[in-house]
Formats: structure tokens, C-alpha cells, sequence
């Protein structure tokens, strides 16, 4: 299928690489070239053409100029990652009010708040949502008490089963009651049944980034398009 093209402002936005005013700035200065001559104001480009800022070849993400929807939402507690609840309790697709057909990578609990990504791109959700991906994920977790010395040691040898599989992740305490918890996988209610094997429950679950994305300068609530960056980073998980 023939690539849609699109004004180089406009293309480079999309991107994430800056913004339309910035590369409007650019190109009035003669600092991007598309195939290797300098780019006019308003001048069209397709995925396929080659972008150069400052002499530097600019490298396109195809999924984006193909119109899929990469979003990170920063969860709020008491919502649910399906499209629909019996129950009719919100979902997150509620937040973020599309018209299109979304889906979340993973899930997190209904009363568990952070981030979780959320896209149309079946291919890349599954690339992230396979357990051979290894991408890490942290998690604040505040428990009901304060765990002894060797319950931490213990959560993190290389000697805990949850449903007869080996777990592995990385336990800091941060305060009395609080802790980070560092893990590679995401099964299905992972740290709080991490706790309960020490006999501890988690009052309070919030995960604080997945892969290179984090929750800073994104409240409880709010969403953003992830960058071509971002993207990129992602996918680089899957090729280590």
C-alpha cells in the first residue's frame, strides 16, 4: 500500500522527534534535508523519505505513520482494563474517551493505580506481553505491617514458588511500610502474592513504570502519546 503523504511539521511531531513549531524553525534555517536536499516550508513526506536535522538521518517508526495509537495512561484506582464490566464499573477507556478499538498491555488490578500501556497494535502488544520479553516493571507496594530481616531475605533468594514456578525479583524496603518490588514477568496478581507468603497483605498497589516508561510529571488519571523514542525503546526489550 502507497505511504500517505504528510507535511514534514506534521511528520516530525508525530514522531516525537520536536515539535511543529520547532521544526518549522528548523526548516527555515536550512537544517533538514529530505533526501538530501534542503526542505521546504509545508513540503510533503512519506515514512520511506529520508529526514536529516543537522546531518543526521532521522529514523521513522512505521507503526506511527501507519496511524496506531501507542498511550500511557497513569491508572486510577476502582477502574477495570476491559472494555466493558458487567458490574458497570469505569474502565480506563473511559479516561481517555476514543472512538477506536483499544487494548491494554497486560493488566493491573481494579484497585491497583499506574502506569499501563494502551494501544490498537496487536503485534506490538504482543511482542510486550510475552514472558520472553523480560521487560522490568516496578511496583510500589505498602503492606499492612513492616516485614522482619528474613522475610525480605527470603523473598529475595532464588527459593520463591508462587503456584510452583520459580519467582524472581528484587525487594527494597523504602520505609516501615512501604516497598519496591522489581520484577521481569507480570502474572496475574504477582506482588500481592508475593506478600502473601510472608503472611503480609498489600494495602496499597501502585506500579511506578513499565520498561523505560514511568509515571513522572503523568498524575493519577492523566495519559499522553507515547514518542517514537519511547516506542523504539520498547521494542529494543524484545531484541536483547
Amino acid at each position: 500500500m502507497e505511504e500517505k503523504a504528510k507535511r514534514i511539521q506534521k511528520i516530525l511531531s508525530e514522531q516525537g522527534i520536536c515539535s511543529r513549531r520547532k521544526a518549522e524553525e528548523l526548516i527555515l534555517s536550512g537544517k533538514i534535508l529530505i533526501n538530501n536536499k534542503i526542505a521546504k516550508l509545508g513540503e510533503c513526506v512519506t515514512i520511506n523519505d529520508e529526514i536529516k536535522i543537522n546531518n543526521r538521518i532521522i529514523k521513522l517508526n512505521n507503526n506511527i505513520a501507519n496511524n496506531f495509537k501507542y498511550i500511557v495512561l497513569n491508572k486510577p484506582m476502582n477502574t477495570i482494563c476491559t472494555a466493558s464490566d458487567p458490574q458497570n464499573r469505569k474502565t480506563i477507556y473511559e479516561y481517555l474517551k476514543a472512538k477506536e478499538r483499544l487494548f491494554s498491555i497486560g493488566r493491573l488490578d481494579f484497585n491497583t493505580t499506574g502506569i499501563i500501556l494502551i494501544t490498537n497494535d496487536g503485534e506490538f502488544a504482543n511482542l510486550l506481553s510475552h514472558p520472553s520479553s523480560e521487560i522490568p516493571r516496578i511496583y510500589i507496594a505498602t503492606l499492612e505491617r513492616e516485614m522482619l530481616d528474613g522475610e525480605l531475605n527470603l523473598l529475595n533468594s532464588n527459593h520463591v514458588l508462587l503456584n510452583g514456578k520459580i519467582s524472581k525479583q528484587k525487594v527494597t524496603k523504602l520505609s516501615a511500610f512501604k516497598y519496591e518490588v522489581l520484577l521481569y514477568e507480570g502474572r496475574n496478581h504477582h506482588v500481592k502474592n508475593l506478600f502473601l507468603l510472608v503472611n503480609n497483605y498489600v494495602k496499597k498497589l501502585h506500579r511506578k513504570s513499565f520498561g523505560c516508561i514511568d509515571d513522572s510529571n503523568l498524575k493519577i488519571g492523566q495519559y499522553r502519546n507515547l514518542t517514537s523514542s519511547e516506542i523504539n525503546k520498547l521494542l529494543a526489550y524484545i531484541k536483547k
